[in-house]
This record gives structure tokens, sequence and C-alpha cells, in this order.
């Protein structure tokens, strides 16, 4: 059998505002995604998006179903293969969107497609 806890208000022993929840609402990520570049430009699993867009080689637009508050929110990513990272463009980070680019790490001035990208988003909804 199921339990059910609703609640109005939820505060700690002092009737202040629950640091615990502020702290999971403020601090959970707001939009993650694991994205596939190299043969399909699809996103398989994700929170808070909305599509992907592929720009050219190595680069590809993530939207969000939610936007964020603004465009300053933090983003992280990681790419699945040896020796590379993933960059955004910081003149294309708006608050419903950005776009992402992926170059290899070697030196290597050229972008390119890769197959397991993972790339999660910190901030605030609008």
């Amino acid at each position: 059998m199921a339990s059910i806890l609703r609640v109005n208000t939820l505060t700690d022993a002092s009737s202040n505002n629950s640091i615990a929840t502020s702290f999971v609402a403020g601090g959970s990520a707001k939009c993650w995604a694991n994205v596939d570049q190299d043969s399909s430009t699809s996103i398989r699993d994700s929170l808070n998006t909305s599509g992907i867009t592929d720009e050219a080689t190595g680069r590809h637009t993530i939207s969000f179903a939610t936007n964020m508050g603004n465009a300053e929110y933090a983003h992280a990513g990681l790419i699945e293969a040896g020796g590379c990272y993933m960059l955004h463009s910081s003149g294309d980070k708006a608050a419903g969107s950005i776009k992402l680019s992926t170059r290899d790490a070697t030196g290597s001035a050229g972008e390119y497609d890769y197959d397991d990208n993972g790339v999660v988003f910190h901030g605030d909804l609008a």
C-alpha cells in the first residue's frame, strides 16, 4: 500500500523555511541530456529538453523545455571518447537554449561529432 504525504508548508524545528528543501530545489540540475552527435544527432535521454539542432560537424544546439531564469546558468559536459571535451560558445548561450561544440583535446583545431555526450545545467528556472 502506498503512502501519500501532503503538506502546504515544510519548515525546520524553528519554523523557518527548510534549509534542506531550499538546497534540494536550488542545487538540483534543471536540465541534463545524453546526446548522440555521431549517427543521428539525437537526444537519447534527458530532463527539461525540447529538442536538439545539428548546426554543423561538432556543433549542436540544445533547447530547454522550460527556460532558465537567465543566461547565467552553469553547465558542464563530458564526452565518452578518448581525449576530447565539450565547449560552449559563450556568445550563443541564452535562457532557452545553448550552442555547444565538441573538439579534440589533443590540440587539433577541428570539431568532431561524437557518439556519447553528456551535459548538465544548473541554475534557476524562469
